[in-house]
């Protein structure tokens, strides 16, 4: 392996040169500029406070990025100096110098403001926010200090490789502009990028090259990183999302909600053809419904007798098997829903739901053949189910 940071191999350009500088400039200005600017208008606390820990951690970040920044930049320093030697320019490398002078002076005067004046017991999300932040904008001078030293550093190298390459060779090889984007988004290797890479292990006729991780990993594990940091501050911190547990929670309860709201509707979607026969909890509701002052008993007694405080009822006996109408589940829910206005029964679906009217339909049905006394005469004409065997009673039928 090649020593890069050897002085030989470091080559600047004028643009390079002219563009390094400008940037530190504008770098070196930021904590100056900072550290000079009016205080901030005292904004209102908020009722969301960590404990004091969480700014010390932040603060300890703060300035351990800091001191990456630091010895990135004495980095770029060494490398500026060894230019310096390489083309004997004393005055550019005085500038160079200058300007670095000014990038170091920078972290040492923002950290005079960066620490806090008290130890207070608690801190508002407001200041843990800044911190994030400013570990954020670290993080990103870090990755260009980064990506600018690596460029810096390669640049001589391969201007010197570009300059030996023989004509056939650079005629063979691949363009950035001749290459499709699917080769320049996974940093497609070229033949002669075969060759300097080789690692002259062979196995089987493979090759092992030492490639370069593709810049489309790269840039995934960065939006990782953010993703995951976002995440943790999100669920973990600031609490701001519910956990899995508790997701799942709220979940069930939206879901219990939604099944007893359909459970609701599909019970009251009953009429007379659909109505069936129910459970003794179902009847015993149905029975309350019908002793219910002012209800069904009043006209045709508790005991659906037809006898009320002693005497005939205006409704008739329930408990034969004589119905003025049909007497099958189908019927009985039908006259209570609708009604017979013309022999005094009103109508009682504005009083009662289907699930109602259903369960005073089972109770009733639960009455024939009870036999009370005393009990009302017979009314009406003999019903019998479909299906069921013809009664033996031929007793003329009363009609009202």
């Amino acid at each position: 392996m090649q020593n890069i940071f050897q002085p030989r191999y470091l080559t600047f350009s004028p643009a390079l040169k002219t563009g390094g500088i400008s940037l530190l400039l504008l770098l070196a200005g930021w904590p100056v500029l900072a550290q000079d600017a009016a205080p901030a208008a005292p904004i209102p606390p908020k009722e969301v406070f960590y404990d004091s820990t969480i700014a010390y951690v932040l603060l300890a970040v703060i300035a351990l990025l800091a001191a990456v920044i630091y010895m990135m930049g004495n980095v770029f320093i060494l490398a500026i100096k060894n230019r310096m030697a390489a083309d004997k320019k004393t005055a550019e490398g005085l500038k160079a110098l200058l300007v670095m002078g000014f990038l170091f002076l920078a972290p040492q005067l923002w950290a005079q403001n960066g620490r806090p004046a008290g130890a207070p017991t608690v801190v508002s999300e407001t200041i843990v926010q800044i911190f994030g932040f400013v570990i954020f904008v670290e993080m990103l001078i870090i990755f260009y200090f980064g990506i600018s030293i690596r460029n810096f550093l390669k640049a001589p190298q391969q201007a010197a490789e570009t300059s030996t390459a023989t004509s056939a060779t650079a005629s063979s090889k691949k363009s950035i502009l001749q290459r499709n984007w699917f080769d320049r988004l996974s940093d497609m290797n070229t033949e002669e990028d075969v060759i300097k890479l080789d690692l002259g292990h062979n196995y089987d006729g493979i090759k092992e090259l030492d490639n370069k991780v593709p810049i489309w990993w790269q840039w995934g594990f960065g939006i990782s990183l953010v993703f995951a940091l976002v995440y943790l501050y999100s669920y973990h911190v600031a609490e701001s999302r519910p956990l899995q547990q508790e997701e799942l929670k709220q979940d069930l309860a939206v879901a219990a909600a939604q099944q007893a709201s359909f459970l609701e509707k599909s019970a009251n979607n009953v009429d007379e053809k659909t109505v069936k026969l129910m459970g003794a909890e179902d009847i015993a509701a149905g029975k309350a419904l019908f002793i219910k002052p002012g209800a069904c008993a009043t006209c045709h007694g508790e005991n659906g007798s037809g006898i009320v405080n002693g005497a005939p009822g205006i409704g008739p006996n329930l408990t034969d098997d004589y119905w003025l109408h049909k007497g099958d589940l189908g019927g009985i829910f039908y006259s209570i829903k609708y009604g017979w206005p013309e022999k005094g029964m009103k109508s009682w679906k504005d009083d009662y739901s289907p699930i109602q009217i259903a369960q005073i339909t089972n109770y009733v049905k639960s009455l024939v053949g009870s036999n009370p006394q005393p009990a009302k005469e017979k009314q009406g004409e003999l019903f019998q189910e479909a299906g069921a065997p013809a009664a033996t009673d031929s007793a003329a039928t009363a009609q009202k």
